[in-house]
């Protein structure tokens, strides 16, 4: 009988014999996983658990530039998704944009910038680590408060139920803002889910972003609400790019007129026309997978309202597709800090 170390140098020796004479390899060798003979071994993470969630989109590499160099990757663009009162579905509406635009090959980051009252780590059924909080405060890096989405777009938590950070002073903002800059080179686009209302911060996030979507449902409180938010956006930054997007509509009519009694008031008050981004229907899917916790363009992808949110989705991110590099001044924490500063 052979020993264990007989046995080994046998194996071996068959190995070697079967490649040299171009037999097929033993079971021995077939056996190895693909990686380990290959050499490549990958240590990426593990993908989330949701099963029927859509793959990753591989990067693209970076654009070359005349020197035969790697260029710089671009200054992400951001979206900020708002409303002027609260249960409008509005962080739903970020979360399920934000995988909408992933799944065309956009690297997406969201970050849940209700600060206080941050919920999109339910909605995405994660529980972080570390929020927002943690990183003002410095007990942890950036890249350790990111997670991972189902969904494959990365998430920065905010604090829940957290006082200090809807208080945050303007020098704790600023501080928070420059530590958050980094994204700006690390993605593609930026999702910003911003708290309800006009207080002073969800103003500055909006107004700093490329695209402000302005998130009513039919109901007249929401409308009255959504167009008091776009007025004092407006007076705060009139170049910005505001978009009227109506959730939990019966209809497409219904949604256009919704769309357009704010647009006239707008127009006649304000001197603004404003653009209608889309509707979301009401749609009972998305009742039910706010209930599991779960992105519904996940759950149900051919529900009407999913269906609705790709087309957003897509249209967003083909609206970003220019090649033009905005000017470093241009840029969304850029923009953010001065606006930040105003307020001083």
């Amino acid at each position: 009988m052979l020993d264990q170390a007989a046995q080994l140098r046998r194996l071996v020796e068959e190995r070697v014999a079967a490649v040299a004479t171009a037999e097929p390899v033993s079971a021995v060798a077939v056996a190895v996983p693909p990686s380990v003979a290959s050499g490549r071994v990958s240590f990426a993470p593990r993908p989330h658990p949701l099963s029927h969630a859509p793959p990753k989109v591989v990067a693209p590499p970076p654009r070359a530039g005349g020197d035969g160099l790697a260029a710089p990757r671009r200054i992400a663009r951001a979206i900020a998704v708002t409303s002027g009162k609260g249960g409008v579905g509005k962080s739903n509406l970020a979360v399920n944009l934000a995988i909408a635009m992933a799944a065309r090959g956009k690297r997406v980051c969201l970050i849940d910038a209700d600060l206080g009252l941050a919920n999109v780590d339910v909605l995405c059924s994660v529980t972080p680590k570390f929020t927002l909080d943690d990183v003002v405060h410095g007990r942890c890096r950036l890249g350790e408060a990111l997670v991972q989405a189902p969904g494959s777009f990365q998430l920065l938590p905010g604090a829940s139920g957290v006082t200090r950070m809807a208080d945050l002073t303007v020098e704790r903002q600023q501080e928070l803002i420059q530590r958050l800059s980094i994204l700006e080179r690390a993605v593609d686009l930026i999702v910003i889910d911003t708290g309800a209302g006009i207080n002073r911060n969800v103003l500055a996030f909006a107004a700093a972003a490329h695209t402000v979507l302005v998130t009513v449902t039919p109901e007249p409180t929401s409308i009255t609400d959504g167009y008091g938010l776009i007025k004092a956006l407006i007076r705060r930054a009139r170049d910005v790019r505001i978009e009227v997007v109506v959730n939990m509509c019966r209809s497409p009519r219904e949604a256009e007129a919704v769309f357009q009694r704010i647009n006239r008031v707008s127009k006649a008050f304000l001197n603004v026309p404003l653009r209608f981004g889309g509707h979301v229907p009401d749609d009972d899917a998305v009742r039910e997978a706010v209930h599991q916790r779960l992105p519904f363009l996940l759950l149900y992808p051919k529900a009407p309202a999913s269906r609705r949110v790709t087309a957003l989705g897509t249209r967003l991110a083909c609206l970003y597709d220019d090649p033009a590099e905005p000017a470093e001044s241009a840029g969304f924490f850029a923009r953010l800090l001065r606006k930040i500063g105003r307020q001083t």
